[in-house]
């Protein structure tokens, strides 16, 4: 199940050495089911183009966050104070 990962996601996110992170943050992303794997991809690569114009739409990395994150990361209770 997929939200049994969110907890892991999370952990590895609290790393304080960058590259212990990183390398956690790959494993885990590289163990997802194949089908969340390449719809990941697909995302991360749209909102990067996104990003990448952010002088015309002003959508930096920081908005984009504001705006996806709530949507795209969610608690398994769904819970917006966990967040």
């Amino acid at each position: 199940v997929l939200t049994d990962k969110y907890a892991d996601f999370i952990d590895a996110n609290r790393k304080e050495d960058p590259v212990e992170r990183l390398k956690t943050l790959k494993r885990l992303i590289h163990d997802l089911p194949e089908h969340h794997y390449e719809t990941l991809k697909f995302l991360s690569a749209h909102l990067k183009t996104v990003a990448e114009n952010s002088e015309k739409n002003k959508m930096e990395p920081r908005n984009l966050a504001i705006v996806f994150g709530p949507t795209l990361v969610r608690t398994s209770d769904d819970n917006m104070t966990h967040m």
